[in-house]
């Protein structure tokens, strides 16, 4: 297009003034910043114009270290900001690169709404206060991620009187020992309160800060996240009591990353409406903090629970081998059965020491809305009491379940028969969503009633051969698609040994043309190799998307030639 302006610029011109705005909005929404601040180049008109036609791609901007001699002195750069910038990344190198990058903002009538500092190296927290006080009225949201000193979070919420969104990722990298100067000693008045509705105190092992005194001046919180890597106990009750807005909890570690932006964006959507209560929590055991503190809160908001999420800090061993340690957590977790959230329409159990039973009657009373069930832990078998309640669940439509066999265990158990399992998958449900994973759920048997789920859409297998003993072959996952492909569309294999140059035609034949399957992903799958891939992907199929992770015999250079000449095939590669 650039080279189209430039050979016949009037008449481009011409066509640009002749078009309707929002048709030429539309067409720089897909240049890049670069692209605008190249193309105003061209000649004076396009100078004038470009920031125009695209002031919605200017809407958050990244000013990195060096900027303040580069991007900063680029008048074409500095003529496309302007009220429209709303958000910006920041990594200054010292105080005065920091002074910098806000004055410009400021000078161009920025409206800065949101303000990230990334890996910023000025040190003092007195500094960030002074340099945020022009855009006090306006900033709503005001995040430090890998930030190598240590900040108070009170004090610096405070000086942004508007502040809805607080994120604090404090960096482990070794320069963290520097200290800033923080007014920790001096406590704010308990008459202020701040209108913080989204918390994130990410402080790795700085764990010196009291989370009471902040939270006292949050009553408008409803999503906190507190991750620390050092063993603490909080006190969850005092958490709701302070902030009994609160919806969303999470603690050390468990919330993700996909799941933090979620929370975000909905402390963003809930406005003045009153609480619903605690909707989602999430956390894991760590320490001396895990079954006692979770299990009794939980049961004190079942009512209005719709996601609870638990990842263990051990698995579970073989009941007759159970040591007393074991066997006081299994105990404190099974409480669990008590808990009646008739709303709860997702579990996550990860490395939860509990017992079959109990599972069994805590998904019985949770049967009138869940939806997604993930469970992932050490067994000998997958016991019947866990399927028949998995199958009275008349809504679930996602399940995820990995068992792995306990370590005490020298060799592989023949006669394990899975009855509650097979029965709950041949029974009318109504599942679009299965993962399984472990070396007990995914065999040649399994895979057969897996065929008979009509309403089956996305299927993940991952087996990791146990003891060199491998129950899931060509034959099996060659039935599978042929019996499902009329009806899936995403399928995954992780560590199917079985998958080789070998099984790849069987595999592309029960694919076919008319295969309703759209995406295929073969993660650590290493008895294939790139030729064999090569000639998988050149047969026409219905295939739309190829993912390839940590496949060893697949090298990179072999993807990116099979990626250029694919036209029809989008393929992504990853690699440890």
């Amino acid at each position: 297009m650039f080279e189209y302006a430039t050979s016949t610029n009037t008449n481009f011109s011409y066509l640009m003034n002749s078009l309707p705005f929002d048709i030429v909005n539309e067409i720089f929404s897909y240049l890049s910043q670069d692209d605008c601040i190249n193309s105003m180049a061209v000649c004076r008109s396009w100078y004038e114009r470009v920031p125009v036609y695209s002031f919605h791609l200017w809407r958050k901007i990244e000013l990195l270290s060096g900027d303040q001699n580069t991007r900063l002195k680029n008048q074409r750069f500095l003529r496309c900001l302007g009220p429209h910038v709303r958000q910006v990344i920041l990594s200054p190198s010292n105080k005065t690169e920091l002074l910098v990058f806000l004055d410009t903002l400021r000078n161009h009538m920025c409206d800065i709404q949101s303000i990230v500092f990334r890996q910023s190296k000025v040190v003092h927290q007195d500094v960030y206060q002074d340099a945020l006080q022009p855009f006090k009225n306006t900033l709503s949201e005001l995040s430090f991620q890998d930030h190598p000193y240590r900040l108070s979070p009170i004090h610096m919420m405070a000086s942004c009187p508007n502040l809805t969104h607080y994120t604090y990722q404090f960096s482990n990298r070794p320069d963290y020992h520097t200290y800033s100067r923080v007014a920790s000693s001096t406590l704010l008045p308990d008459t202020i309160q701040l209108p913080i509705k989204y918390l994130c105190l990410d402080t790795g092992s700085y764990s010196d800060f009291r989370l009471k005194s902040i939270l006292q001046h949050c009553p408008q919180l409803r999503c906190l996240i507190v991750n620390q890597s050092v063993p603490t106990t909080f006190d969850l009750d005092m958490c709701s009591r302070l902030c009994p807005e609160l919806e969303c909890l999470g603690f050390h570690n468990g919330v993700s990353q996909g799941a933090a932006k979620k929370w975000e964006s909905y402390a963003r959507r809930c406005g003045t409406r009153r609480s619903r209560g605690l909707r989602h929590f999430i956390s894991a055991e760590i320490g001396g903090y895990g079954a006692r503190q979770m299990v009794p809160f939980l049961k004190k908001h079942q009512r209005t629970l719709k996601s609870i999420h638990i990842v263990g800090n051990n698995y579970r061993h073989y009941d007759n081998n159970i040591n007393e340690q074991q066997k006081d957590k299994v105990k404190s977790w099974s409480d669990i059965q008590s808990i009646q959230a008739h709303h709860l329409e997702s579990i996550h159990l990860t490395g939860v020491v509990l017992r079959n039973e109990s599972l069994g009657t805590f998904l019985r009373h949770s049967s009138q809305a869940l939806k997604r069930v993930v469970l992932d832990y050490e067994q000998m078998d997958f016991d019947d009491d866990v399927a028949d309640a998995l199958a009275s669940l008349p809504y679930l439509r996602k399940l995820d379940i990995s068992i792995k066999k306990p370590e005490i265990l020298t060799s592989w158990a023949p006669d394990m028969t899975l009855i509650g399992f097979k029965r709950f998958l041949a029974s009318s449900n109504r599942l679009e969503r299965i993962s399984l994973g472990g070396d007990i759920l995914v065999d040649d048997e399994i895979i057969q009633f897996l065929c008979g789920i009509k309403s089956l859409k996305n299927l993940e297998l991952d087996h990791p051969e146990c003891y060199n003993v491998t129950h899931l072959t060509a034959n099996g996952i060659s039935s599978l698609l042929t019996n499902n492909k009329n009806r899936l569309e995403s399928l995954t294999f992780k560590n199917v040994e079985s998958l080789t140059d070998d099984t790849l035609p069987s595999l592309r034949a029960s694919m076919g043309k008319s295969s309703s399957l759209k995406r295929l992903v073969l993660s650590g799958c290493n008895g294939i190799t790139s030729e064999a891939l090569f000639t998988f992907v050149q047969n026409e199929t219905a295939l739309q998307e190829l993912v390839i992770k940590n496949c060893m015999s697949i090298s990179k250079n072999a993807m990116m030639e099979l990626n250029n000449n694919s036209r029809r095939l989008n393929i992504f590669f990853e690699e440890q």
